[in-house]
This record gives C-alpha cells, sequence and structure tokens, in this order.
C-alpha cells in the first residue's frame, strides 16, 4: 500500500503534513501487518520535508527494557531512566547524511505503561498503565532535525540495533524527496539511502 503524501496545500503548515504522513505510514503499516507488536522486531518511519528530517520509532518495551509492564522496583525505574537517556542521545542512534548538516531540534518519548516523568518528558505527571489489555505495551520516540543543507541529505545510518540487542529487526517507511519507499534493516545492514 503506497500512501500519497505529495501535494500538500500550500497553507498547510509543515509539521501537518509530515503528521499526516506519519499518520498515513502508521495505519498502512499496521493495516497490512496485523498483530506487528513482535518481540525483537520495531517499526521506524521517516519523513523528509524541505528542511526537516522527522524519524518515528515503535518498539515494543521488550526490546528496550527486557519487559513491557509499570517499573515495580528501583531497579526496573533505573532500567527506564537509563533506557530513556539512551534514546534521548540520537546522535548515536541516527546519523544523517553529514554533507545534510542536520541538527537534532527534538526528542519525545511516550509510553502507556511508562511514567512520562521517568522517560524525562515534562508535563503534568501521569500514571502509567500496567500494559494494553493483550499484556503488550510500545515505545514511541520521535526525532526531529533541522538540515542546513537539505539537499544533500541522502540516507540516515542506523545504530538502535547496537544501543538495544533486543532490536533484532527494523522494518523501515520513508517519504522522501524521491517519492516512498521500504526498507529493513539488521545490525548487518544498518544504512538507509533514498
Amino acid at each position: 500500500m503506497m500512501i500519497a503524501c505529495v501535494n500538500r496545500p500550500r497553507r498547510s503548515p509543515r509539521a501537518a503534513f509530515v503528521a499526516v504522513c506519519i499518520a498515513g505510514l502508521a495505519q498502512a503499516a499496521s493495516a497490512q501487518e496485523p498483530g506487528a507488536h513482535v518481540h525483537g522486531v520495531a517499526e521506524l518511519r521517516v519523513v523528509v520535508d524541505g528542511t526537516q528530517l522527522e524519524v518515528a520509532l515503535e518498539s515494543p518495551l521488550d526490546n528496550l527494557l527486557g519487559f513491557e509492564h509499570a517499573p515495580r522496583t528501583e531497579p526496573q525505574r533505573a532500567a527506564v531512566r537509563a533506557m530513556a537517556a539512551k534514546l534521548r542521545r540520537a546522535q548515536g542512534l541516527f546519523t544523517p547524511s553529514a554533507a545534510a548538516r542536520c541538527a537534532i531540534a527534538s526528542v519525545e518519548l511516550a509510553s502507556s505503561a511508562l511514567p512520562a516523568s521517568l522517560l524525562g518528558q515534562a508535563g503534568p505527571a501521569a500514571a502509567a498503565s500496567e500494559a494494553a489489555p493483550d499484556g503488550h505495551a510500545d515505545l514511541d520516540a520521535t526525532y526531529t532535525w533541522h538540515c542546513d543543507a537539505p539537499a544533500q541529505l541522502k540516507g540516515l545510518d542506523v545504530g538502535l540495533m547496537q544501543a538495544f540487542p533486543g532490536i533484532r529487526q527494523l522494518d523501515v517507511q520513508v517519504v522522501g524527496p524521491k517519492g516512498q519507499s521500504a526498507a529493513r534493516l539488521s545490525a548487518a545492514k544498518r544504512s538507509l539511502q533514498w
């Protein structure tokens, strides 16, 4: 299934365009893969729009933490804080083409099973639920870069599997200046080109 994210209206803000593309990619992925929550597998959605690069990660918590529930002990809370700190260091996880001169603008982390405060997110302290009704919980991370030379943005090196060995496979969807594409990354194949 291909998602059309071209021909955005001139009046639409860029952020709305990116959000629509990512939502469309997520919908397409879930339509193609029912029950997509698979341990060892994570999804990455990449959108290149003008000077902005946005990468959205969706992964089962088990890939990142080894458990999928709200932390019950201090060692589990420490593991969540360590995971969040590692995820916030985007430079080691994602490396855009150097010639594009991209600088990280924001990192957002969210999970229904984890308190926002442990993820380093500002805002009201909401109680995290134990997990989804099926016992599974995910983490969503969104990374945004602004690139000084977007025409030079030709790809992305992904270091997630080295940082989080629980991720053995990344299913990637890209919407960029050359259209849409899909790829599968692994520890042996970690570069994405468009």
